[in-house]
């Protein structure tokens, strides 16, 4: 048989539906499915509020195979004149819990529906559970209709009893030292009790990266004196990870990288993480040793110890450094306070140099995003850097460095638009940055940078005698000022073109001479984020040079 709904808005038909069940399949199953029809469909609207439907069912024994007609006329629905929810016990006082109450009380006015009905009276006592009354009980729930008026009174009368509390909390399954778990725990003995609690202590748990698992169960079998013992089951993360990569990308050519990191160097949290990297004009080695702090999630003491070379113009560079950093997260915004030495060693067409620097300083960064890391859709990343330092710390010179990096991005169903910009300004006192470290220095092009020139080969230059003669050298500027707009457009949804033009450069004072390029690009979206391939002009130079850029990774 089949099945035509007549009078009924979509809502209505669907409940009808559901009321009535499937067609019958065998042919003595028809009638009695045809005998129920009207009576189920009543029973659908009157679900929805419309307890005065009319409803009649008329069988087309013509048609092929025959069908069953339900007409319906709905009627004025029936509307909830009166929402009476009274509580009892500790929730009288409880402001968190009579906002619950009100919320619920705003349905007055609202067509009566069973199925929300329900729905409140399920949603209310796992407010209650959630929130620490865990022995609440039912005084009286009933809905009152007056079918002639179309009205309907809700009553829901709840006795919450006392709300419970957090018992002693244990942790089993990991040697990590009791006073780690307590600072990293949101939770304490004798706070109201509340599931939303035990669910922020598990994910506090989780970040931390000293687990593999966690399982935090209340027990509500041990309750005593109203008060909820907690058991937390730990599994340790491995010991050791160890990541191997290769890659390419224009600026440094072909690398291979290792890591090896130890989430748990002992059972006060220490952690250390060992990263080398080779290229051929990048190369470096790098050591992070953490301490966690009085919050481990977001206070941390960092040892940092680097070697490291580099190209930067016409310079080759070999670094090394060493870090002490306290590092927190405070309303979103990432500090980190540190004094790092450097010591730094460069050539210029055979000619050394050497320096040294104690540099105590700042950074501030925060990073805003929404969407999937490998293609956010909406985001702003900031970060900004002072250090300074002064012979009389044992530096080599005065300087005092500020650096300031932005990056906005935000998509428009398949249009997106991404805005970059870099400043920074070296203030030593003199004209002149042969005496400076050329890390400290500023240089501008590359991927990174401006594209369609090379790695770090823009910036202020310095005749230089060599053994051809007299020739001028790329050598960095005091000042940087660098900006980017890119357009993007979306193709497929992990295939994406781009256009953009960058622009700006490195110099110093009074003298500044910008170069911009234009390009185009197209973009891979990989699990691990884009890779981008893109060809970009210099149309500022009177002998425009090009070049292909290739590089990958996540964009916030």
């Amino acid at each position: 048989m089949s099945l035509e709904i007549q009078g009924a808005s979509d809502n209505q038909q669907k409940n009808i539906l559901a009321h009535l069940g499937s067609l019958p399949q065998a042919p003595a199953q028809v009638n009695r499915f045809i005998a129920k029809a009207r009576e189920r469909s009543i029973a659908a609207m009157i679900a929805l509020g419309y307890n005065n439907a009319e409803i009649t069912t008329k069988v087309d024994h013509q048609a092929q195979p025959i069908k069953l007609i339900v007409s319906v006329k709905p009627g004025p629905a029936t509307r909830i004149n009166l929402m009476d929810i009274q509580v009892t016990g500790d929730a009288v006082n409880d402001d968190g819990f009579q906002r619950f109450i009100a919320n619920l009380q705003t349905h007055q006015g609202s067509i009566l529906n069973h199925g929300e009905y329900e729905s409140w009276k399920t949603e209310l006592q796992n407010y209650a559970r959630s929130n620490g009354y865990l022995a609440g009980t039912w005084l009286h729930h009933e809905i009152l209709v007056d079918s002639a008026r179309q009205q309907a009174e809700v009553h829901l009368g709840y006795d919450a009893g006392v709300r419970h509390k957090l018992g002693e909390i244990t942790f089993e399954g990991s040697d990590v030292a009791p006073a780690l778990l307590a600072r990293l725990s949101p939770l304490s003995t004798g706070e109201h009790y509340q599931s939303s609690h035990l669910s922020n202590l598990e994910s506090a748990l989780r970040r931390s990266g000293y687990f593999a698992d966690v399982l935090v169960t209340p027990d509500l079998n041990a309750i005593d004196e109203q008060q909820v013992p907690v058991t937390v089951n730990l599994r340790d993360a491995p010991t050791h990870s160890f990541k191997v990569g290769l890659g390419y990308v224009t600026d440094t050519g072909p690398r291979a990288q290792f890591n090896w990191r130890t989430p748990r160097v002992n059972r006060w949290g220490h952690s250390q993480e060992t990263t080398l990297r080779y290229s051929t004009v990048n190369p470096y080695a790098n050591f992070l040793y953490q301490i966690p702090g009085q919050d481990p999630l977001t206070q941390t003491y960092q040892l940092m110890l680097g070697l490291e070379q580099n190209d930067y113009g016409d310079i080759s560079s070999t670094q090394r450094h060493a870090a002490v950093i306290s590092q927190s997260t405070k309303h979103k915004w990432v500090w980190a306070a540190q004094t790092r030495w450097l010591e730094e060693k460069w050539s210029l067409d055979g000619l050394d140099f050497q320096a040294g620097y104690l540099l105590p300083g700042l950074t501030l960064s925060r990073t805003k995003r929404h969407g999937p890391i490998r293609d956010p859709e909406e985001g702003f990343m900031q970060t900004y850097q002072i250090e300074a330092t002064d012979k009389a710390l044992g530096s080599d010179g005065r300087l005092l460095r500020m650096t300031g990096f932005w990056k906005w991005l935000s998509r428009f169903g398949e249009h997106r638009f991404v805005i970059k910009g870099q400043a920074g300004i070296n203030i030593t006192g003199l004209d002149s940055v042969e005496d400076l470290a050329p890390s400290l220095r500023f240089f501008a092009g590359g991927d990174q940078s401006i594209r369609g020139f090379d790695y770090n080969s823009l910036g202020p230059t310095a005749e230089v005698q060599t053994s051809e003669g007299l020739q001028t050298k790329v050598v960095g500027g005091k000042m940087l000022a660098v900006g980017s707009v890119e357009y993007q457009y979306y193709l497929t949804p992990n295939w994406r073109m781009a256009i953009f033009t960058d622009a700006g450069n490195a110099f110093n004072r009074h003298y500044f001479k910008p170069v911009q390029s234009v390009g185009a690009g197209i973009h891979w979206l990989s699990p691990v984020g884009a890779v981008r391939f893109e060809l970009a002009y210099g149309i500022s130079e009177d002998d425009p040079p090009w070049r292909i850029h290739i590089s990958m990774g996540a964009e916030l």
